[in-house]
């Protein structure tokens, strides 16, 4: 299935920032002793943190599908892989990638788009205009992300004559549904570190929806306080969502004081 004739091939797409320790081999070896098989997006100064395209018959034939795999069951759910199919070659597949590392605001200020992460890239087809993610999904036959149940989800194919420019310039209203949706990741996130990593009940749609509930009753209490909805996050992944059926949580978000409102929460979980 060699690209560029007609034929696809299959790639997989691979958050290395998912991947933890997995890759970091890959992310500091000379790039002649890297495999064939395996390509970063980010340029050379960024390869720690660079996503990895897995040409997926070439690593068969290298006899290293075992090592692919390796990097597929890494994270359950496989939020950090998704399957692309092309007619490109992996050299031009990593070309046109790299066309959309970066994105700006209306103001001219630039971020980077992590769109290999799949929460991320199962977002941006309906947040990016019909341009922009025909534009970004151009040369690409089909396109599938893992979601937080551990299904495949293929991702929608717009029909657009019209191709935006890159890097993208996302308005407004789009960069507010972009962070709304990765907001309940983060969030989880930020909970593990305050539990130096130790994992909370639940699978990864219960912890999202807990996670999701805390940002709803955090706003809904009218608190801007960020730590406040961190140590809100950390009570409800803990209590599995039971916390939030407390109306005690609501009258403890009316606080002023971090240190109360932490011992309060506390006591509550210790109650339940």
């Amino acid at each position: 299935m060699s690209g560029g004739n007609g034929e696809l091939s299959v790639y997989l797409l691979i958050d290395n920032g998912l991947l933890h320790d997995l890759s970091a081999g890959y992310a500091h070896a000379d790039a002649k002793s890297r495999p064939i098989w395996l390509a970063p997006v980010y340029a050379q100064r960024a390869l720690e943190v660079s996503p990895l395209l897995i040409d997926v018959e070439a690593a068969y034939e290298a006899g290293d599908i075992e090592k692919v795999m390796g990097y597929v069951s890494a994270c359950k759910p496989a939020l950090h892989t998704s399957i692309i199919e092309s007619e490109l070659k992996l050299g031009e597949l990593v070309h046109h990638l790299r066309h959309f590392i970066f994105i700006v605001d209306p103001n001219g200020k630039q971020f980077t788009l992590r769109y290999a992460d799949c929460a991320v890239l199962a977002t941006l087809s309906s947040v990016l205009t019909p341009a922009q993610w025909g534009a970004m999904r151009g040369p690409i036959a089909r396109w599938a992300v893992h979601d937080r149940s551990g299904s495949i989800i293929h991702l929608p194919l717009i029909e657009s004559d019209a191709r935006a420019p890159t890097p993208f310039c996302l308005d407004w209203e789009q960069l507010a549904m972009l962070d709304e949706a990765s907001e309940p990741d983060h969030l989880i996130a930020k909970a593990k570190m305050m539990r130096h990593g130790a994992n909370f009940p639940g699978n990864t749609v219960e912890q999202h929806a807990w996670a999701r509930g805390a940002l709803e009753v955090w706003r809904a209490a009218g608190n801007s306080n960020p730590l406040f909805l961190t140590f809100l996050t950390e009570a409800v992944l803990t209590t599995q969502g039971g916390i939030l059926n407390r109306s005690e949580v609501r009258e403890c978000l009316a606080l002023s004081n971090i240190d109360i409102f932490s011992a309060r929460l506390k006591e509550l979980v210790a109650r339940m």
